[in-house]
């Protein structure tokens, strides 16, 4: 049997909740069984949750005229609680030129902060911490989405990457 180390045998990849692990059950005879990285993540009680999400220049462009989902609605027994969301403003070869109003991360009527004008129209790298919790009413099965409440730049190239630490609640008795 190969070592775990050798990647030809064993290829690297980047895991998601749902993907499996192997294990010995200590309550079965040492059995060997499986387990998702997600049942791990709740016996440790480890539930928030980052994702990156790359907007691209098409996108960007049409804002004003087109919500760009983020996260999708969790479920009808769900709330997202956000905890943070930070952006990075690659620029491309042709800077944006946004007006006064700039592109927000909405939930529904709760806004949670807009992009700056000087990130989202940077004509260099800028990371910026967007958002970091708050006490927010928080919508149930509620998408996140990048809005933009005046009109669509009339350039730009660049391409904005997102990334959002979360939680999907589940509205029950174990609330």
């Amino acid at each position: 049997m190969a070592r775990i180390s050798n990647t030809s045998v064993y290829p690297n990849i980047n895991p998601v909740l749902s993907d499996y692990f192997v294990l010995t059950d200590a309550n079965d005879d040492l059995a060997t069984k499986t387990c998702t990285l997600e049942s791990l993540q709740q016996l440790y009680n480890v539930d928030v949750i980052s994702q990156s999400i790359t907007v691209s220049p098409l996108y960007l462009s049409v804002l004003a005229t087109q919500d760009f989902e983020i996260l999708p609605a969790p479920g009808s027994a769900y709330v997202y609680d956000i905890q943070r969301i930070v952006v990075f403003m690659d620029p491309g070869s042709t800077v944006y030129d946004f007006a006064t109003a700039t592109p927000s991360f909405d939930m529904g009527s709760v806004s949670l902060n807009d992009i700056p004008l000087t990130t989202i129209n940077s004509s260099t790298d800028v990371v910026e911490v967007i958002y970091t919790g708050g006490t927010n009413q928080l919508p149930t099965n509620t998408s996140v989405v990048l809005s933009n409440t005046g009109s669509n730049p009339t350039q730009g190239n660049g391409t904005l990457y997102v990334n959002i630490s979360y939680r999907k609640l589940k509205l029950n008795s174990t609330f």
